[in-house]
């Protein structure tokens, strides 16, 4: 890469980091910095591991706490960083996908850890793991050299009780950016266990295009009138 490419792109890179923290207090933008170029740098962009990978210049508990406690907005830096990445996509049509992945958990403790089925059919991992279930949004781009990529949006924790979570968490996502991409034309991409009818019928109503295989043993059809009591015949 050339001097003045890798230049452009540092400036680029400061530009952006400078309006994300904008969209948080004052006082909370150095932490928020120290952690985002820490998981930069890292491979994997885990909060422990950018930790260690900086001098940071607090204790431990003082980024626990920002993360956890910490009187800011998830939504408004998602909505900013959305921004950000609209100003770099020239499609006519954004594509957004919905997913839910599995992190792996070695503690019980660990909130929302329980016994999940491995439905990725690994060949390196058990059947059922222990770990968190996540629903994760994301906009689907491209890169100059014509490769697709998702950058992920938001992220949300399922739950322990109950599994129809991962649609009303499905549909809080695509509502929490809906003002950001008011005026545009989205297609949302998801994969079979997200093709129900209530969650496309609310996506149709926000003018969203959905696109996913339908499982096998969906109904495709209306559902039929109630007929008169007593009448004759099949329901």
């Amino acid at each position: 890469m050339k001097a003045k490419e890798s230049t452009a792109i540092l400036a680029e890179i400061c530009d952006w980091i400078t309006i994300l923290a904008q969209s948080l207090p004052p006082r909370a933008i150095r932490t928020f910095l120290e952690l985002l170029i820490g998981a930069m740098v890292t491979s994997s962009g885990f909060v422990t591991q950018a930790w260690l990978a900086l001098d940071m210049q607090k204790h431990w508990t003082s980024y626990y706490k920002f993360l956890q406690k910490g009187r800011w907005s998830w939504l408004n830096l998602a909505q900013t960083f959305l921004k950000i990445v609209l100003s770099q996509i020239n499609d006519d049509v954004l594509v957004l996908a919905i997913d839910d992945t599995l992190i792996l958990r070695a503690s019980k403790k660990a909130p929302a850890s329980k016994i999940h089925h491995q439905h990725g059919n690994k060949p390196n991992l058990a059947q059922y793991v222990q770990g968190q279930c996540w629903v994760t949004l994301a906009v689907v781009g491209k890169r100059s050299e014509g490769q697709s990529i998702a950058i992920p949006l938001l992220s949300r924790l399922m739950p322990n009780a109950g599994n129809s979570g991962k649609l009303r968490a499905a549909q809080t996502l695509i509502r929490s950016i809906l003002t950001t991409i008011l005026g545009r034309k989205v297609r949302l991409l998801i994969d079979s266990w997200y093709m129900r009818g209530k969650f496309i019928a609310a996506m149709l109503e926000h003018n969203i295009e959905v696109i996913g295989q339908v499982r096998h043993d969906t109904r495709l059809y209306e559902s039929p009138a109630k007929r008169e009591k007593g009448s004759r015949g099949r329901p």
